[in-house]
């Protein structure tokens, strides 16, 4: 997975981690919880990740904006 190489080569130490994803028919799968297990010491919050089918990612501007301000942005 690209994003694990990417976590594995920059220290994201104490920062928040939000997972914004798009996926097929096999949703998020184990992601979340491979995400989880390499990011020990930072803020991961797995209740607030935003993943979207692949279809319906054209129309999702308005969930995204909605997860956004929930998160305080």
């Amino acid at each position: 997975m690209a994003l694990l190489s990417f976590i594995e080569e920059n220290d994201l130490s104490g920062k928040q981690v939000y997972l914004f994803c798009s996926h097929g028919t096999g949703g998020l799968a184990g992601s979340v919880g491979d995400i989880e297990d390499v990011l020990p010491d930072s803020a991961f919050l797995s209740d607030s990740v935003f993943d979207v089918y692949e279809e319906d990612a054209s129309g999702a501007q308005e969930d995204i904006l909605d997860w956004l301000s929930e998160l305080g942005y």
